[in-house]
């Protein structure tokens, strides 16, 4: 049985080794380590400020100014860190609106192919219902296919593919040289029943 958390101290070991596999896939921005200006070493040796900072991306008054508040859980499974969320509630900059969406997720890259994906975005999706939102934007890459897959089994509606900008990809670590659209689905989250 796996389940979403805030980000913990309690499970730094597995993190670290999760944020291990991220890196050498040249993927440490699927933890926001990178983003938030730690490499791996800074991680093993302040995880507790890199926690805390992970908290605060859930909090206006915390959040430098331009930043978009951001709540990030995190995937456990037999108390394993596995990957992780993050709800963005208001798509207030061009960014999100265009490409980011109110939903991102990513598995570390051991525990990929067995499922992890889909249920990540389906608690990702009750997340955002609590969270009081009604209708979400999702996206991913066109050479994604499992995340296309993932979306489209939690009820993505396609709505369109935009293409990307060479400092966008670059952003992402891509090579600025291809061609990759962002699809964009949007998912309507019915109200649960009282």
């Amino acid at each position: 049985m796996c389940f979403l958390t805030r980000p913990s101290e309690a499970y730094r070991d597995s993190f670290l080794s999760g944020a291990a596999e991220f890196c050498a896939e040249g993927r440490t921005d699927s933890t926001y380590a990178e983003f938030l200006g730690y490499d791996q070493k800074a991680l093993e040796r302040h995880f507790g400020d890199f926690v805390h900072d992970l908290l605060n991306l859930a909090s206006d008054d915390a959040l430098p100014r331009g930043w978009q508040q951001d709540q990030v859980f995190w995937l456990i499974g037999g108390g394993q860190y596995l990957g992780q969320t993050s709800i963005r509630p208001h798509l207030s900059s061009r960014y999100l609106l265009t490409y980011g969406g109110h939903i991102g997720y990513s598995i570390r890259p051991s525990r990929r192919r067995q499922g992890y994906g889909t249920r990540i975005l389906a608690l990702a999706l009750e997340e955002a219902r609590r969270l009081g939102l009604q209708r979400v934007l999702i996206t991913c890459n066109s050479d994604n296919l499992p995340s296309k897959r993932i979306i489209e089994q939690n009820g993505g509606r396609y709505e369109s593919a935009m293409a990307m900008p060479a400092h966008l990809l670059r952003a992402e670590g891509r090579s600025a040289n291809g061609q990759v659209d962002k699809l964009r689905y949007w998912i309507e989250l019915v109200p649960q029943p009282a």
